[in-house]
């Protein structure tokens, strides 16, 4: 595991609540006041390279739906909305085990495809009728229109395949308390560990939350245990972050809340390793990502990350990689791992280059 400090975004650079939504982007989302502009994510770009896989993506988070719950913004910069329901997401990894089911679904995707190739048609007349700009954007809309197109034709050969096979008695998605964020993500990391061994996807974001909440019962055991007051997780990261110290009571419910993040990613490190693949380890073959954009001041001007995994992909571990504060941008990391998960990419929103620091 690497331990990086002092990445930000320099350019892209925001300060408020905002930060879920450029965090993997990079981009100023309030360069045009009033509305939020941004362009696609990292993952997505990975996304883009690495499949095919029955669903190219998956974007989780802590409940349904897009803004801050998400992470991920496809080509065009349009949100990707995010599932937070264990159900809803094993039915989208996986093909449907009832032949019934699965001729529905096959059908279904026959009908895609022909309102894909109509829509396809009408914006060729469409397009002569456009501005230069105007141009351009229809075909970024058309870019992503036939990557769709590529997807149903993989998704199609996957169908007829039918669903892997493993243990599906032993996948739980019925969490046995409420409101437990711990429970939450555990729940999330067996399906994202389950998806990879299975090859359904190869590329997870999952949103623990914005700075804004949710506020889930674990703060106020957190609290309990350390003699602070209740709070919600809002005041919880301007109360326990900044220099008040070790020993201050809400410094050390952020450290909870944060040892608690650890011992999760920890737990999916070895789940994954138990999974042999062609050459060593699943872990070995993946790269996890464990991070934020987000002080106690929202200035967004020191990313705490984590990265973990990827020892056949060229990563080097056991380390504290430290930049001069204010000058690396995040993007360098994110270049990094594209490249070294053999993405044809050269840069990335304000990339200066990838950081050798972090490789064998």
């Amino acid at each position: 595991m690497e331990h990086i400090s002092n990445l930000l975004h320099i350019q892209g650079r925001i300060s408020g609540h905002e930060h879920p939504y450029n965090w993997l982007t990079g981009t100023n989302i309030k360069q045009t006041p009033g509305t939020i502009t941004n362009t696609i994510s990292m993952d997505q770009v990975t996304a883009a390279h690495v499949g095919p896989t029955y669903v190219s993506s998956l974007a989780l988070s802590f409940e349904d739906g897009a803004g801050t719950r998400t992470l991920s913004r496809n080509a065009m910069g349009a949100d990707i909305p995010a599932i937070g329901n264990y159900r809803t997401v094993f039915e989208r990894l996986f093909p449907p085990a009832d032949a019934g089911q699965l001729k529905q679904a096959q059908a279904r995707l026959d009908l895609d495809k022909s309102i894909l190739d109509t829509a396809l048609e009408e914006t060729g007349d469409l397009r002569r009728q456009l501005g230069s700009a105007d141009r351009q954007r229809l075909d970024q809309y058309l870019e992503s229109i036939r990557a769709v197109e590529l997807r149903m034709k993989d998704n199609k050969e996957i169908l007829e395949r039918g669903r892997p096979k493993f243990d599906e008695a032993a996948v739980r998605l019925q969490p046995q308390g409420k409101n437990r964020m711990q429970e939450h993500i555990e729940l999330m990391m067996d399906l994202i560990a389950l998806a990879f061994q299975t090859d359904m996807t190869r590329v997870v974001t999952h949103s623990l939350g914005g700075e804004g909440g949710p506020n889930y019962d674990d703060y106020r055991d957190w609290a309990q245990a350390a003699g602070a007051p209740v709070r919600g997780a809002h005041d919880v990261h301007h109360k326990g972050s900044g220099n008040r110290g070790e020993d201050n009571a809400d410094v050390k419910v952020l450290g909870l809340r944060d040892e608690m993040f650890c011992a999760c990613l920890a737990r999916l490190m070895n789940k994954l390793k138990e999974i042999e693949a062609n050459d060593g380890t699943l872990l070995d073959h993946t790269m996890l990502l464990l991070g934020g954009s987000q002080i106690s001041s929202h200035s967004g001007g020191n990313f705490p990350m984590l990265l973990a995994g990827g020892r056949k992909l060229g990563f080097k571990h056991g380390q504290h990689v430290k930049f001069k504060g204010g000058t690396k941008p995040a993007s360098d990391l994110y270049l990094t791992i594209l490249q070294q998960m053999r993405c044809p990419v050269k840069s990335f929103k304000e990339s200066t280059g990838p950081i050798s620091e972090l490789l064998a």
